[in-house]
C-alpha cells in the first residue's frame, strides 16, 4: 500500500467520523438544555467545538503526513559534476 493510498483511506475515515460525530442523534445526546453547565459553558456548545476541534487536529495530522511523504528529495550518492574537485 503507497502513501496516497493510505493518506486517501485515512481522509475517508476522517470523513464518516466527522458524520457520527455530528449525526443529529448524537447531537441530541449533548442537548440537555440551557442549565446544563460544564465550567460555565453549556453543554452542547463544549461538544460542538470539541468535536469540530478534534477534526481539525486529525485531518492536520494526516495532511502533514501525507505532504511529508511527497517532499523528500530522492536519496542519491552521486557526486554532483558542478563540485569541485579534490586536491
Amino acid at each position: 500500500m503507497n502513501g496516497d493510498s493510505k493518506t486517501g483511506e485515512c481522509l475517508v475515515a476522517l470523513f464518516l467520523l466527522g458524520a457520527v460525530l455530528f449525526n443529529p442523534l448524537i447531537i441530541g445526546i449533548f442537548d440537555v438544555g440551557a442549565g446544563a453547565l460544564f465550567f460555565g459553558i453549556p453543554v452542547l456548545y463544549l461538544y460542538l467545538f470539541a468535536a469540530w476541534a478534534v477534526l481539525i487536529g486529525l485531518l492536520a495530522m494526516v495532511i502533514e503526513s501525507a505532504g511529508g511523504m511527497r517532499n523528500e528529495p530522492p536519496a542519491t550518492t552521486e557526486i554532483p559534476l558542478s563540485a569541485p574537485p579534490e586536491t
